[in-house]
């Protein structure tokens, strides 16, 4: 292994993914590198080759296209933020990128490509996107392939960041009368969660038709418990259906963290206050 790592900047997605093709191994892709220059500086990752996309024009930009929206992977924070589009159609998403920590610079640098990539536990965006319903074009070897988001979080060999090159999101707008909400339990402003929560709401007169409810930072990924409180549709809100809500939702979490910024039990029953009180505004915001 040189003592020095390679640098290659690929022009577009075909040269990205002949270099991609051509690495065995120890290569690392960077956008922002808000993520990855970090693990590097603190000696947890030493990429042998540094694949640079952050100019390839086809991962940047947010557009409208057969009724759906996509989001390129090198999209920085702060475009989601001010997006018009994101802002009308998936507010919820435009939300959650404002509570994303680190201040000025993690909000111009850093990539919503980047924050799915990473995994971490603690990143604002994911639960928001899984309550979406995201699908991302994924690049590897000779050709893309679309997969939901929630799928390829479950895929242990999708090789992310190194074998493989996270492309676009793809979004449905958001109904127009859906209530949304994104809680987030934080210690200072600016700071990673404890736990958080991400709700979408529909109603018929007072009762509730359709709910979509993912936990964050409270396990290693994302819980989604819309299944789990798939009981919820067809009542009206009620402190007695916000009580079954936090209980349900705490149980759903099997195998919580445990960290400075809380430990399992606590987190647990976080879970559960978040998932209430997200539902609560979302419910609150329908119609």
């Amino acid at each position: 292994m040189s003592l020095y790592p390679a640098f290659a900047r690929p022009r577009d997605l075909g040269q990205a993914a002949e270099i991609m093709g051509s690495l065995s191994t120890g290569a690392m892709i960077i956008a922002g590198g808000q993520e990855l220059m970090p693990s590097v500086n603190y000696g947890a990752l030493m990429p042998e080759v540094y694949i640079d996309v952050g100019q390839i024009a086809a991962l940047k930009g947010i557009t409208e296209e057969d009724g759906g929206i996509q989001i390129g992977s090198s999209t920085v924070h702060r475009d989601v933020q001010d997006s018009e589009v994101i802002k009308s159609k998936l507010p919820l998403l435009s939300y959650a990128a404002t509570q994303i920590g680190g201040g000025m610079q993690v909000h111009n640098r850093g990539t919503i490509g980047g924050n799915i990539v990473a995994m971490h536990p603690l990143y604002d965006i994911l639960p928001s996107l899984l309550a979406l319903g995201a699908e991302v074009d994924v690049l590897k070897g000779e050709g893309e392939a679309r997969v939901a988001l929630a799928d390829l979080m479950k895929d242990a060999s999708h090789g992310l960041g190194s074998e493989s090159l996270l492309v676009r999101i793809h979004l449905k707008p958001m109904t127009p009368s859906a209530g949304w909400s994104y809680e987030k339990l934080k210690i200072t402003a600016g700071g990673y969660g404890s736990a958080n929560a991400a709700a979408i709401v529909t109603l018929d007169g007072d009762k509730i038709t359709g709910l979509r409810v993912v936990v964050g930072a409270v396990s290693a990924l994302p819980v989604d418990m819309s299944d789990a409180l798939g009981g919820c549709r067809g009542q009206a809100w009620s402190e007695h259906l916000a009580e079954e809500i936090e209980e349900k939702a705490s149980a759903e979490v099997t195998d919580p963290l445990s960290d400075h910024q809380g430990d399992g039990d606590w987190r647990r029953a976080m879970a559960g206050v978040m998932a209430r009180r997200a539902v609560e505004t979302a419910v609150s915001k329908a119609g």
